[in-house]
């Protein structure tokens, strides 16, 4: 009986493990070889593969022939991480205490914890036992379960359309306790791809997506509930009380403070994962989101969303809000890439080793093979989450494998970000990914900006980050992608920025016999006021407009001058912290918006600049030499074959070291 309940124990450790630190490429480099063993584990265990789990325990493991014979899957509830701690010891590691929700008797959680070992290289499990007693805040208390409970109906509005809309809620109570709508839980998974969708935790609170008509089960009391519907929408708080002759239905109206869709600035979030269509479709009605790219992934043996791909805009999209599953390409030196309108899959997502691909991997194709796969059925390659890792960015830019960079992702995007690299590889300094978005723009390459969320927690908001595309005529899948293309972008967290240089928009070539001054117009709409709007022009500020009166809306025109081929933008942004995107680099995001260029070619002359050239020139020189010397090919051919596309890629920016038309400088 007791080799009974170390499986189940065993089972149930399984879902807290690996998110209990970060995952893939986005993980700390002490932590790797722990999660790495963990998630073997796992997999063993979810697949009953008696063989490799006879390889992944210990023998130290107590009765470890018994646990392989019994090996049972019991189905949980939920898991919640919040307690736990991992500890790595030198060859020892512990995480503790999981808590545990059994199906069976969720209202009595366990505490369980899992220790490893280090047996030559190898981290293995070495024991499996309860951790000590479940601590009173991880409780189930106030279960609806444990009350009488009236059902309060609520129906959501517009309030300048009276149409139904979709939101997310948070209702609680005067003690500030939880009450989630019916279907939803009170405590939601946290780790990675741990039951990502249909719930968000934001600011330490839980909120529930629901549809335009849903029930409260609620207790006697007096209860409060926030609605929130994306960025263009005014947050709603709702006060009322409940008791057994008031039994409220609510009736909730939004207001609608911009409407950009009508503008034909349709929102999308380029980079998703692990949601299914349903609960994409979901959120993205709750946030307001026009479209959400849902990407499959891989990790070694592990694959992501295969069966959600249709090669096309999936069923469950309506004409408001599209979800289309899609592909992130991804290597751990060379880099990621977003690859949008797929019509077929392209393989591999992910290879090399230790994380994207499996121990002893080859670190070939290279990224460039798979955009110019993508390219030939119309699909639209993204470099993602700048600025890490980019190990073949300046390459592939340099051969315009490249459509666009998704230059804000997590954190302030105005702070340098640190690196993530493989392991035992250099590690690149610090740097913010809008510098190294600039870099290309002034040596000349065309990359028009996305913002993007990167979602794989239930603590990240869908559409958060996003990419604003101007549209011509109804929305379409096919429509939004080819504005992403022709440059029609902006990115925003939180504020609107129409921008334009002598009346055309971002995307746009001016053609000049001459150098001069050229006029601009910025038009910046925030709900939470923007402290200044900046006009750069190949990356400088060259006009600012301050925001000292907190005004939510700013109309700024002016006059830049471009002398030489240029590119010009506009940002907005504040120091206003928000409670998304904290991840790799620590910092919130803040209210930003970014408009991608218009660009400015006068007479012969081209954007230039040696010392972008020479800092991107670098990036080459890193990935030329890691090709010489540390990747994994089949064959010395193909090591020369790619070394000599890196090599190529390289001469474009030293050309330009030492050029004259310095953009940027």
């Amino acid at each position: 009986m007791r080799t009974l309940i170390t499986g189940i124990s065993a089972c149930l450790v399984l879902f807290a493990a690996t998110p209990a630190t970060r995952a893939w490429a986005h993980a700390g480099d002490e932590i790797l070889p722990v999660r790495l063993a963990v998630t073997e584990w796992a997999s063993a265990l979810q697949g009953r593969d008696k063989v490799a789990m006879e390889t992944l325990l210990s023998e130290q493991f107590p009765q470890k022939a018994a646990y392989i014979a019994t090996l049972p899957l019991t189905p949980v509830t939920r898991v919640d991480l919040r307690h736990a701690t991992l500890n790595i010891k030198g060859t020892t590691a512990s995480f503790t205490p999981v808590i545990i929700y059994p199906m069976v008797n969720m209202l009595n959680p366990v505490a369980l914890s899992l220790s490893l070992g280090l047996e030559g290289s190898d981290w293995r499990i070495v024991a499996i036992a309860p951790a000590p007693d479940v601590p009173d805040e991880a409780k189930i208390r106030n279960s609806v379960l444990q009350r009488v409970a009236h059902d309060v109906k609520v129906t959501l509005r517009d309030a300048g359309t009276s149409g139904p809309i979709s939101a997310r809620i948070h209702v609680r109570d005067q003690s500030g306790d939880y009450w989630p709508p019916q279907g939803h839980a009170r405590t939601i998974a946290e780790g990675w791809r741990e039951d990502v969708g249909g719930d968000v935790i934001v600011g330490g609170r839980v909120y529930a997506y629901v549809p335009p008509e849903f029930t409260l089960q609620l207790p006697d009391g007096r209860y409060e509930m926030e609605i929130v519907r994306g960025p263009e929408y005014v947050p709603e708080h709702v006060t009322f009380s409940v008791s057994p002759g008031n039994v409220p239905g609510l009736a909730v109206s939004l207001e609608r403070w911009i409407h950009m869709a009508s503008r034909g600035w349709f929102s999308g979030d380029t980079h998703t994962h692990f949601l299914s269509p349903h609960s994409a479709r979901l959120e993205a009605e709750g946030e307001d989101l026009n479209v959400v790219n849902v990407l499959l992934s891989s990790g070694g043996n592990y694959f992501s969303s295969i069966a959600d791909f249709t090669g096309g805009v999936d069923p469950v999209s309506d004409e408001d809000n599209i979800v289309y599953v899609s592909e992130e390409t991804r290597h751990d030196f060379l880099g990621h890439t977003v690859l949008l309108n797929l019509k077929e899959l392209i393989y591999p997502f992910g290879w090399g080793e230790p994380d994207t691909g499996v121990h002893g991997g080859y670190d070939h194709p290279t990224m460039a093979h798979q955009a110019d796969m993508a390219h030939a059925q119309g699909g639209l390659v993204a470099w993602a989450h700048m600025p890490f890792p980019n190990g073949e960015l300046p390459i592939d830019a340099a051969l315009n494998k490249i459509d666009a960079v998704e230059a804000v992702v997590f954190g302030n995007p105005l702070l340098e970000h640190p690196a993530w690299n493989r392991r035992g590889e250099w590690t690149p300094p610090p740097v913010s990914p809008l510098k190294l978005w600039y870099s290309l723009l002034n040596v000349g390459i065309d990359l028009p900006g996305l913002g993007s969320t990167d979602k794989m927690w239930n603590s990240q908001v869908v559409g958060s980050v996003r990419t604003y595309v101007k549209v011509d005529g109804p929305l379409t899948y096919q429509k939004w992608v080819d504005g992403i293309q022709a440059g029609r972008t902006f990115i925003s967290s939180g504020a609107m920025i129409d921008f334009s240089v002598d009346g055309k928009l971002p995307g746009t070539t001016i053609e000049r016999g001459t150098g001069g001054k050229l006029p601009f117009r910025a038009v910046v709409d925030s709900y939470q006021p923007v402290e200044r709007i900046e006009v750069l022009v190949n990356g400088a500020v060259a006009a600012t407009l301050e925001n000292t009166e907190k005004r939510r809306h700013l109309d700024f025109e002016g006059e830049v001058a471009a002398d030489g081929s240029s590119w010009i933008a506009a940002r907005a942004y504040s120091r206003q912290e928000l409670p998304y995107q904290y991840h790799d680099n620590g910092t919130p995001s803040i209210v930003f918006a970014h408009s991608s260029p218009v660009y400015v070619e006068v007479g012969t002359s081209e954007r230039r600049s040696a010392s972008d050239a020479a800092y991107l020139a670098e990036i080459c020189e890193r990935t030329i030499r890691w090709a010489k010397t540390a990747a994994r090919y089949h064959s010395e051919s193909q090591r020369a074959e790619v070394v000599g596309l890196y090599e190529r890629a390289r001469a474009f920016y030293l050309e330009q070291m030492g050029a004259g038309n310095e953009a940027g400088e």
